[in-house]
């Protein structure tokens, strides 16, 4: 299954299904406004969406073996305009763009939320990823407002902080991608359109060479948003708002090429086998599937239309 969701009032998240053709909506559930991102739980039960509302809310769903969606209800997020959540050790993590906190609600039996554990103000608005290490030992947060990756320990559902990792002024670390067989990480750059290699050892972000997004002698205004590495391990993808592309590099920070995706890329994802790629366009309205075979994607298939799609979230 693959979920769907984006800036919309009143919010809509989809479940859609893999077809020859492209996607496939099978159902729909309504929810609060701007349902931008979604995180299941790790056993594939449970969905949560967070509500990039000025005051953010959190929503929880069980998942039917078919795949439909049941609301459980929702909860304040914590803080104001969330836009990333992941879920860890039994607890939702939530950051906030509009108002800088990183907050934590534990999750019950029945999926469900509870009221924060913690609410960790980091002084400065723009905090804009949150997710576990894959080893599950450490929280890592990328915060575009402070320039920072900061790693956290985490415990009784609180956070600690460990070590900060901070970016040359005014690069707007945005998200991080894990390297899935050893301890590289990759950090893209909003601000300055750039992608930085880094390594992950002992709870410690070092950060390394830092390479433009864009091709040689391409200047203009660029704001990439997603980065992911592919499950071989081969390649690094970006997604470039403005430019509207996908570049995809080796893991040495080699940039092979851009490649054509719609209007204003907030989203892009490979599938667990890493044979297609998905690309939510929200400024385009559409989501796009491209094949993706020894690192060039293939449009093919017939675009989704969506209103706004900011996630796109492969389960």
């Amino acid at each position: 299954m693959i979920y769907l969701s984006g800036y919309s009032a009143p919010g809509v998240i989809a479940t859609a299904r893999e077809t020859d053709d492209g996607l496939a909506v099978q159902s729909t559930v309504e929810c609060a406004g701007n349902p931008t991102y979604l995180a299941p739980s790790p056993d594939g039960r449970f969905l949560y969406a967070l509500h990039e509302l000025d005051e953010g809310r959190l929503s929880a769903y069980a998942i039917a073996a078919d795949g439909t969606l049941t609301p459980l209800g929702d909860v304040p997020s914590g803080g104001g305009s969330p836009c990333h959540l992941s879920v860890h050790n039994g607890h939702v993590l939530t950051a906030h763009w509009g108002t800088g906190e990183l907050t934590v609600h534990p999750v019950a039996g029945d999926g469900t939320l509870g009221a924060p554990s913690h609410v960790l103000d980091t002084g400065k608005a723009s905090a804009h990823w949150i997710h576990p290490d894959p080893t599950g030992e450490w929280v890592l947060a990328v915060h575009l407002g402070l320039g920072t990756v900061t790693t956290y320990a985490f415990a009784d559902g609180r956070l600690a902080e460990h070590h900060v990792a901070t970016q040359p002024y005014g690069a707007g670390p945005r998200h991080l991608a894990f390297h899935p067989d050893d301890d590289r990480v990759y950090v893209v750059n909003e601000l300055h359109s750039t992608l930085t290699a880094a390594t992950f050892a002992g709870g410690v972000v070092t950060l390394g060479d830092t390479v433009s997004t864009l091709p040689a002698g391409v200047a203009m205004a660029n704001h990439p948003s997603a980065v992911r590495v592919t499950p071989d391990g081969r390649f690094v993808l970006v997604a470039n708002r403005f430019h509207d592309s996908i570049a995809v590099f080796t893991t040495d920070l080699e940039l092979l090429a851009t490649y054509p995706c719609g209007d204003f890329p907030r989203d892009l994802v490979l599938t667990t086998d890493g044979r297609r790629v998905y690309v939510a366009n929200e400024r385009g309205g559409e989501v796009v599937a491209f094949s993706f075979d020894d690192g060039v994607p293939t449009p093919f298939g017939r675009p989704l239309p969506m209103t706004g799609p900011s996630c796109v979230l492969p389960l």
